[in-house]
């Protein structure tokens, strides 16, 4: 997700949209005590008339970004390292389905979660109440976070820097999280590189429809913001980086099942961009398109199919 010298931005993250404005929310120290989940809502709710967050907020999102979680759990814990009773915000928590997660390896983690969205954070208590996991709920920017100085031992940050609209809005959100890391604390992001999905063998049809997701991405964020993490984490001020690539990799025939999860679990938040990603085209370009969504989702009914995929990780440490 090079960068130098951009014009002044102020805006809104959430797992639902960036929203520009004219500006931000004041930094207040509204933190709801650890235990029963609790939701706050601190200041103004931004309004819904910019950049809108591809997958949105319905039902069928909420569920999916709970799956999502459960899919690649693997990779969202992998070296994290948690410690007992660490105090742990995630920006942009959605639904609240990674923070279920953390506390899973960790329980007795201090969890707070921030989301733009009051119909996410409504999600996440429903998700984390469920299971019987308390965190603290904010309603809030991730420009301008609503905590003191130094609050957090840990941020996280999963699939958010991705839908941030330029290179400003990601220092920024980064430096933030850096303000409320104590000295020493810890950073972790998590994007994947859609560019690098790859399917073999290959089909015109199926490269046309993964590139026109792509194009589609790009529009409301960074489709490939992977590599850029360490650079932006070093700008934004953070020592000790760290980024490294996970690959994932499913084949037929062994192990067509898991393809088969993967590829449904791809097509539940690209399907529904469906009439984006054919907008404005020819007829035949639209055609391939669809055709070639459909060839991906029938992927493992294909003899010696394979996907894969590339998700980047990095970490970096507040040194003062």
């Amino acid at each position: 997700m090079t960068k130098l010298p951009l014009p002044a931005l102020r805006g809104t993250y959430c797992h639902q949209h960036l929203v520009h404005h004219g500006t931000t929310g004041s930094r207040q120290t509204s933190r709801a005590n650890v235990g029963p989940v609790k939701s706050i809502t601190l200041g103004a709710m931004p309004s819904h008339d910019a950049l809108a967050y591809l997958h949105g907020t319905s039902d069928r999102e909420q569920a999916r970004l709970v799956r999502q979680a459960d899919i690649l759990r693997p990779i969202l814990l992998s070296g994290l390292d948690l410690a007992p009773r660490e105090r742990v915000l995630e920006v942009g928590c959605g639904v609240g389905a990674v923070m279920a997660e953390l506390a899973r390896a960790e329980p007795t983690l201090a969890l707070t979660g921030l989301d733009c969205s009051a119909d996410q954070i409504d999600g996440a208590r429903r998700h984390l109440g469920s299971g019987g996991i308390p965190a603290s709920l904010v309603v809030g920017d991730a420009l301008a976070l609503p905590f003191p100085d130094a609050s957090f031992d840990r941020v996280v940050m999963v699939w958010v820097i991705e839908h941030l609209a330029d290179e400003v809005a990601r220092v920024a959100a980064l430096r933030e999280a850096r303000r409320v890391l104590r000295p020493g604390g810890r950073i972790d992001l998590t994007e994947t590189d859609y560019g690098l999905f790859r399917v073999t063998p290959r089909h015109a049809s199926i490269e046309a429809f993964l590139a026109a997701f792509v194009e589609l991405f790009d529009k409301h964020g960074s489709s490939c913001v992977g590599p850029r993490l360490a650079p932006l984490l070093e700008i934004a001020g953070f020592a000790s980086v760290d980024s490294r690539m996970h690959g994932l990799h499913f084949w037929c025939p062994s192990r067509a099942a898991e393809l088969c999860a993967m590829t449904a679990y791809i097509l539940d938040f690209v399907r529904p961009e469906l009439p984006a990603l054919v907008a404005g085209r020819s007829t035949l370009d639209a055609a391939q398109i669809e055709e070639g969504l459909a060839l991906f989702g029938a992927l493992a009914a294909t003899p010696d199919a394979s996907f894969s995929a590339t998700i980047w990780r990095a970490t970096g440490r507040r040194s003062e």
